[in-house]
């Protein structure tokens, strides 16, 4: 089941409490414990972490409580690690553990979290942001008649720097004769164990409230690492298991725990028999973004790997981190390795360049066994827009960046069809509540007041394989404009953008509006989570970088990730084939019904002879105002009464077009096309060589 079920079994509370098993807390009763047989579970033990400090406050176990327990029910109680840890913050909980009694096997469906303290009333500690919520859990309570210790590890630990609150909630309904039981010490504390299970009740105190009064301290607690200093947690970003890599490849790796005790990142690859070492990474500095302040630098455990030397075929892909206490932790991705993909990259044109009366792509294929290459085209928007939504200004603060611009991303798909990504049944999930899981639960958002870039993509990847979605998240460093707009517009993703100055922040990119301005800049519209509003903004290459003009300031843009899906599918034009490589690969065109002015995609995609596939794509221009001689309408070569009869006919009837685009038609260059341009030419024609050439 998906973690976020979890959060949402409060839902299944409104809907379903009282109808079945239902549980009159009010004759609730008193049991002492004495000599039972107790046995700890643990559900997910960690293999990479190591707990150091268990925090606890109640005196032991003493009771048990009869005829409380109905199931789907929360239950809560308030851990302060200073009370029982050395030198304990930054303090990481890794595990939450609620004993509790049963008089008959079972089974108890079973998650747990951690909140933070809401001292909204004062002197009474009270439940308030959820932090981090595991995965559920089938626990099998293997013979009654005992009292059992239920570990649970967080599925993402959560750092936190003061007193929290350590949630066990129960989502199935339980059997009254099962004599299921929480258990307690001999000490009433108010404001410090709290249960809930019906909405319209909310939060009840244990210790003061209507129903009964517990004699005693819930026995629910939590342990953890004190001091900051997790052990490293290895996990492979990038490539995604079962990808195909075509000749080379950028490999990233995510300490999730973000220690700083990683000496350095070892990446190994093998087909058979030993591994053979990439490469090492010492420094794992990663960009940090909180929308506030400036935006540190760093790739993180990340390189660039040349693989184009190896044989085709399935490999493994090793990332290991090792510590200065002589400790590791590793990860690993098998991939098939194309070392020669067939991939058409085009020589000539270039991006920005124009074409006229015919095009010639030539191309570049490295794979031997190419079969055939298929040109398509795809006109381009002077003013496009993915439809992306505007959310914020965030209510939480600034440092919700991140997830804000990965939900607007994910809506862009949802409006396409895509429900999967924010719906469950029948109910769609709002977008700040999506916002919300990924802040707390995947992207350490809330832990860290801020997004690491590894946490974000690592956080969304997680999201996205938690709701079954057949997608693909990839990123490019450093992207330039034509990266952008091809992600954006031809291949029809949805992109977000780390940007780095000060502030450093995440953005969405809605669209574009018209071509280069001028000056060699160009006009990106974003959706910017810090104001809650799309903004038409300047990029350029400057200083060395592509940056975004924001609120006076250069910002370089760091990184690019996109969203697509692998069934999606854009609809462009064919024009043609080359099928034969033994004189080079080309494809030639002759366009027809093109506008000037007007820009196109070219995509090129090849296959090769096991059915690989791989592209590549250009932006040019359409434009033949400087490719023939001024006044040659008809394009023979000579400027005489033949040109003026076409014009005639194309501005007075609207029965011809002329050669070389109809924006030659304004023969004055007044930026109008009307009979004064037909004046303009009998001038030039008869007068005598008194009236400059037409513009075109």
């Amino acid at each position: 089941m998906p973690r976020i079920l979890a959060v949402l079994g409060l839902v299944a509370l409104i809907l379903f409490s009282g109808v079945i098993y239902a549980v009159d807390k009010k004759q609730a009763g008193l049991t002492k414990i004495e000599n039972l047989y107790k046995s700890d579970i643990e559900v997910n033990p960690s293999l990479i972490t190591a707990d150091t400090c268990v925090v606890r406050h109640d005196l032991g176990v003493k009771y048990k409580i009869d005829g409380w327990v109905s199931g789907i029910e929360l239950y809560k109680s308030y851990l302060d690690p200073s009370l029982t840890c050395d030198t304990p913050f930054p303090f990481t909980v890794t595990r939450v553990n609620m004993p509790m009694y049963f008089g008959s096997p079972m089974t108890l469906n079973v998650s747990v979290d951690v909140e933070d303290v809401d001292y909204s009333i004062s002197g009474c500690p009270f439940p308030g942001e959820l932090l981090t919520v595991s995965s559920e859990y089938a626990v099998t309570i293997p013979q009654g008649g005992y009292w059992y210790n239920i570990w649970i590890t967080l599925d993402t630990p959560v750092v936190v720097n003061g007193p929290f609150f350590a949630g066990f909630f129960i989502s199935n309904f339980l059997d009254p004769l099962d004599s299921a039981a929480v258990l307690i010490d001999s000490v009433p504390v108010p404001c410090v164990s709290y249960n809930i299970w019906d909405d319209s009740i909310g939060w009840v105190d244990l210790a003061d409230n209507q129903y009964w009064n517990f004699p005693g301290r819930l026995v629910l607690y939590a342990s953890g690492i004190p001091n900051g200093n997790p052990t490293p947690d290895i996990d492979m970003i990038f490539p995604p298991d079962n990808d195909t890599i075509m000749g080379s490849v950028n490999l990233w790796a995510a300490d999730k725990e973000h220690s700083v005790i990683v000496d350095y990142v070892e990446f190994e690859y093998k087909s058979t028999g030993p591994k053979t070492v990439i490469g090492q990474v010492v420094d794992g500095t990663v960009m940090f973004r909180d929308g506030t302040n400036p935006a540190s630098n760093g790739n993180g455990y990340s390189l660039n790997w040349d693989c184009s030397g190896l044989s085709e075929g399935l490999y493994t892909i090793y990332a290991t981190a090792y510590d200065n206490t002589g400790g590791s932790s590793s990860d690993s991705v098998i991939v098939y390795i194309e070392p020669t993909p067939p991939t058409p990259t085009i020589i000539s044109p270039s991006n920005g360049d124009y074409f006229c009366s015919s095009i010639n792509l030539l191309l570049s294929v490295a794979d031997e066994d190419l079969q055939f290459i298929q040109g398509f085209y795809l006109k381009s928007k002077e003013n496009y827009s993915s439809s992306m939504v505007t959310l914020g200004p965030p209510s939480q603060g600034s440092f919700y960046n991140a997830p804000m611009a990965a939900v607007m991303a994910m809506k862009v798909w949802f409006d396409r069809g895509y429900i999967d990504l924010m719906k469950e049944a029948a109910y769609t999930f709002p977008l700040d509540t999506v916002v919300n899981w990924l802040a707390k639960n995947y992207m350490n958002t809330v832990a860290n007041n801020g997004t690491y870039d590894d946490d974000m993509f690592n956080g969304w990847e997680a999201y996205l394989d938690s709701r079954g979605v057949d997608y693909y998240l990839d990123y490019m460093r450093r992207p330039d404009y034509y990266s952008l707009r091809n992600w954006v517009e031809n291949e029809q993703r949805a992109v977000v953008l780390g940007i780095g100055g000060t502030p450093g922040f995440w953005v969405g990119v809605d669209g574009f509006t018209r071509w280069n301005q001028g000056d060699g800049s160009y006009i990106v519209r974003i959706s910017n989570p810090l104001t809650g509003s799309k903004q038409e903004v300047t990029m350029r290459y400057f200083s060395g970088n592509w940056s975004l003009y924001l609120n006076g300031t250069w910002h370089k843009v760091d990184l690019m990730i996109s969203l697509h899906f692998k069934d999606w599918s854009v609809t462009r034009t064919s024009f043609g084939a080359d099928v034969n490589g033994n004189d080079g690969w080309s494809l030639t065109w002759t366009p027809a019904g093109m506008n000037d002015g007007e820009w196109y995609y070219f995509h090129t995609l090849a296959n090769d002879a096991v059915g690989i596939k791989s592209y590549s794509n250009v932006l040019l221009n359409y434009s033949c105002l400087n490719e023939y001689k001024q006044g040659d309408y008809n394009n023979d070569s000579s400027t005489d009464i033949l040109d003026l009869d076409r014009l005639i006919q194309y501005i007075v009837y609207g029965e011809i077009d002329l050669i070389g685009g109809n924006a030659r038609s304004d023969a004055n260059c007044d930026g109008t096309v009307n009979v004064t341009d037909v004046v303009y030419y009998m001038n030039y024609l008869f007068g005598g060589g008194l009236t400059p050439a037409p513009c075109y």
